[in-house]
């Protein structure tokens, strides 16, 4: 789909947690065989990386891959626990893993799929090389960080979504293009323990899942780091009931070396959508922090209205809907999580000329020069407490400045 126009927000707000674990990431990439593509933003000439990715490029193109001037955009939100490491470590270098394999590049729905899988699971295997550097825990075991990853890919006209943990995209559609009214469309699931699926999968490899607190979670079968009593030549290994998602990146400490896998599997869900701008208005992207609060349905009114009330330099959309997820955290005495948001609107005919809001900013995913967007840092959460550690990120996107293409 030549030139689809999107409008874009992304915002982050720390909540009312010590830490904040959030990252959004928003970015363009020009698709296969640009004309002035000579390397990859991503790797430096003649590493290993370049190498790898300009094969794998060349490999696609010589079997039909996508050989254009387009860009593809690419929209992720993480929400890291146990620490930011792994959610930092994703934002940075997830993108680079799915886009240097094999059969990324092709027009074929389910190669694309496969590779974006493989990426997921080379950036997760990858982490192990980052684990000694990441904090211990306070038992002193290697760091427990993980993160959730739900990524939105849009490209030759169809959206691809890959997801592991509990965020979540969803879309706001209309049946009809003469209909006002939006309605939601989930199309992620939260990868929960308690889920039939997830638990077999996890009881199959000899894992565990208990509840605690009222919430499912993951068994930690460790060693007892506390035990004085005789030493009988045996290991004692307490069960801890503690990750409350099923699959995310990172979490190393669920791996069973015996059988070679994670309890806590790296494998995402991928689903390809066609694009439909006259039916499809909205794709949101939000970790729990907002979808705990603001169902999927009252996030695509709240998008629909805010545009439709557009006065000049209004507050983004993001920006709009993590205000309002924070308010409801407030209103039900709770302190908030971490809340992320990431708001695309795909424009119609004419839509392109309407005004922008605040740290908004119009794409579109063709012709373009080679642009990465980065957040922004965020004053103190508003309920008096100072973070310790990471600083709040903001997610609104800056002015967009253009990288040197080479």
């Amino acid at each position: 789909m030549a030139g689809l126009s999107v409008r874009v927000s992304a915002f982050s707000h720390q909540g009312g947690r010590e830490y904040m674990e959030d990252f959004t990431q928003v970015l363009l990439e020009r698709e296969l065989g640009g004309p002035d593509r000579s390397i990859l933003p991503s790797a430096v000439p003649g590493s290993v990386a370049a190498e790898t990715e300009t094969e794998s490029r060349q490999q696609d193109a010589a079997q039909g891959g996508s050989y254009g001037q387009g860009f593809a955009g690419v929209f992720a939100v993480f929400d890291g626990h146990g620490g930011a490491e792994a959610a930092h470590f994703a934002r940075d270098h997830l993108w680079d893993h799915i886009k240097k394999q094999r059969g990324f590049w092709s027009r074929d729905n389910e190669e694309v799929s496969a590779a974006i899988r493989k990426g997921f699971i080379a950036c997760h295997y990858a982490m192990w090389k980052e684990l000694p550097k990441w904090p211990k825990s306070p038992l002193g075991f290697p760091s427990t960080s993980g993160t959730t990853a739900s990524v939105v890919l849009i490209r030759d006209g169809r959206l691809y979504v890959a997801h592991v943990g509990d965020s979540a995209v969803v879309l706001g559609v209309r049946d009809h293009p003469s209909q006002r009214t939006l309605q939601a469309e989930e199309v992620t699931q939260d990868h929960k323990p308690d889920a039939p699926s997830e638990r077999q999968r996890i009881e199959g490899m000899g894992g565990s899942v208990m509840m605690k607190s009222g919430v499912s979670r993951v068994v930690w079968k460790r060693p007892r780091t506390t035990h004085s009593g005789p030493d009988r030549g045996g290991i004692i290994m307490d069960q801890i009931p503690f990750l409350s998602v099923a699959r995310a990146l990172g979490d190393l400490w669920s791996y069973d070396f015996c059988r070679g896998e994670f309890l806590v599997s790296p494998e995402p869900d991928v689903m390809v959508v066609t694009l439909d701008p006259r039916r499809h208005r909205y794709i949101i992207l939000g970790s729990d922090g907002l979808w705990d609060m603001v169902p999927p349905q009252d996030a695509v009114t709240l998008c629909q209205a805010h545009d439709e009330a557009l006065a000049p330099f209004a507050v983004a959309t993001a920006h709009r809907l993590v205000s309002h997820a924070l308010l409801r955290w407030r209103r039900q005495g709770l302190h908030a999580d971490n809340t992320s948001a990431i708001v695309i609107a795909l424009l119609q005919p004419g839509d392109a000329h309407r005004p922008l809001h605040r740290d908004e900013e119009l794409l579109t995913l063709a012709d373009l020069p080679e642009y990465t967007l980065s957040p922004h840092s965020d004053p103190p959460p508003p309920q008096g407490e100072r973070a310790r550690g990471h600083p709040t990120h903001r997610g609104h996107l800056p002015r967009l400045t253009a990288l040197p293409v080479v």
